[in-house]
């Protein structure tokens, strides 16, 4: 007697191309965070919003921008296996300020980046939204606490976990992904391209891209690290760049691609 089995072929992973657009204007939105929750992958979009990133069927990605509210998407095969960009739009953000002030001087990018740096007031959206966490935390601790009290037996509590709704889970998860963003604004306005270029000199925005993905610093470590220090520490990390991306003719290193700038043992 023979039998037969069938066994599922894993999900094949593919290169996703896509291009974030203003929901409004229908614009591409330069240097826009696209980070790829299901497996910790993250790129920026260049000037023409264009981004390219290796994915699977059902993975979870977040697109952050200053100016933006997050967007969440979920890869479909569609998205892997064509030809063309697809189209990711981000809503606008209005932000709201209790005074407008004209000033004469500095110029238009001193000025962008005073502005990103402003403790912005919350929207009421975002009020509303932290409220809502902070109830749903506060009621399921006490329930745990009121089923730590009744679930006893023969003096031995029973320990459980507090069970959400789905209401409750989705209120959570939307409380965390704007804390993370409120640090990658923050982390942004202190590491960005703009930044990179004063440092290194570098021009061309493939060039800028590939050198912030080369020096993986951690959201972690930009908080925390000087103005002064990180300038010395991109531009320690630049010399590196260039010895690993241009090294010498008669050297043994003839690679030079961008997967390569991250095996130190290639």
């Amino acid at each position: 007697m023979a039998f037969a089995c069938c066994i599922p072929a894993p999900a094949q992973t593919g290169t996703l191309k896509g291009i974030v657009l203003d929901e409004i204007t229908g614009r591409p939105v330069e240097y826009s965070h696209v980070y790829n929750y299901s497996r910790n992958l993250s790129v920026y979009s260049n000037p023409s919003g264009e981004f390219y990133m290796n994915a699977f069927p059902g993975d979870t990605l977040v697109l952050t921008t200053v100016g933006y509210y997050y967007q969440k998407v979920i890869v479909t095969d569609s998205m892997l296996h064509t030809a063309n960009a697809g189209k990711f739009p981000i809503r606008p953000r209005v932000y709201e300020i209790s005074e407008a002030r004209i000033l004469p001087l500095s110029t238009y990018g001193e000025f962008k980046q005073r502005f990103i740096g402003l403790d912005k007031p919350k929207t009421g959206t975002e009020v509303l939204a932290e409220n809502l966490a902070d109830a749903s935390q506060k009621a399921a601790k006490e329930s745990f606490y009121n089923a730590q009290a009744n679930q006893k037996l023969d003096g031995i509590t029973l320990l459980t976990i507090p069970i959400r709704t789905p209401e409750e889970k989705e209120r959570l998860e939307l409380a965390r992904i704007m804390k993370q963003e409120r640090i990658r604004n923050h982390v942004y306005q202190k590491f960005n391209p703009e930044v990179v270029k004063k440092v290194t000199g570098l021009i061309e925005d493939h060039e800028i891209i590939e050198f912030i993905l080369f020096c993986q610093f951690s959201d972690q470590y930009l908080l925390s690290v000087n103005q002064y220090d990180l300038m010395e520490r991109i531009a320690r990390k630049y010399e590196e760049f260039k010895r690993r991306k241009y090294p010498p003719p008669s050297g043994d290193f003839p690679v030079n691609r961008v997967d390569d700038l991250f095996n130190p043992s290639a």
